[in-house]
């Protein structure tokens, strides 16, 4: 009987490993590198969206949507603060982006070099040939591009210094009526 109890306990430990290792195994190839609650996005949808914001607002000698992580800062606020309706419109815009790069440039918007991205967005802001459903996601990725700067550590301390509020104390102030 001891002998029993053993071999099921040693199949009983090869199972269990097996059942928490198998899952590994079967990993989907297109992983999103960042965990959402509400959104399902693969790594070639977060590509294209870090190109867009960094297009939108590019690196210079300040730092911009890549330097900032714009592109994470978009995802959380899309997953956290928007309605259904709108996380599927603007996951619909962004494979949309996709199709409208490769048909007026005939190269992938994550792949493509300045002068294509240049060309794709001179579309995008001069709404000439463009869908409703495009439009509707490029105005609201730039959106989401510019609350991402403007709420960014960079831009809160040096270019517009935030101080909380009440903000400084002055002692002596003359007042004037």
């Amino acid at each position: 009987m001891l002998l029993e109890r053993r071999q099921l306990l040693k199949q009983l430990l090869f199972a269990s490993a097996a059942v928490t290792l198998v899952p590994s195994c079967l990993i989907n190839q297109q992983k999103s590198g960042i965990r959402l609650k509400h959104i399902t996005v693969n790594d070639t949808q977060e590509a294209l969206l870090a190109r867009l914001l960094s297009a939108i607002i590019p690196d210079t000698d300040t730092p911009g949507s890549k330097a900032l992580h714009a592109d994470l800062f978009a995802w959380k606020m899309l997953d956290d603060c928007s309605p259904k309706a709108d996380q599927e419109k603007f996951i619909k815009g962004l494979n949309e982006l996709a199709q409208f790069a490769q048909q007026k440039t005939g190269q992938f918007f994550n792949k493509a070099n300045p002068e294509q991205v240049d060309q794709v967005m001179q579309l995008l802001e001069s709404k000439n040939g463009v869908s409703e459903s495009l439009k509707g996601f490029y105005w609201m990725a730039k959106r989401l591009a510019i609350e991402a700067y403007t709420n960014s550590e960079f831009y809160m301390t040096k270019v517009q210094v935030y101080e909380q509020i009440p903000g400084r104390f002055h002692g002596c102030v003359k007042a004037s009526f």
